[in-house]
């Protein structure tokens, strides 16, 4: 299955940015408080890939 969603950036501080999670995506992902996202930034395609750890 594939579910495309846009999301804001939003500023957070200085140095930071946020951005939320679609319910989609939380839903379909079963993602909780305290769930870890691990973030996979390829430079050359210049895209960031979000693994969730349960």
């Amino acid at each position: 299955m594939k579910i495309n969603e846009e999301t804001k950036v939003r500023n957070q501080g200085e140095i930071s940015l946020i951005t939320t999670i679609p319910k989609t995506y939380v839903k379909a992902l079963n993602i909780k408080s305290g769930d870890t996202l691990e973030w996979v930034l390829n430079t050359e395609t210049e895209t960031l890939e979000l693994k969730l750890i349960k």
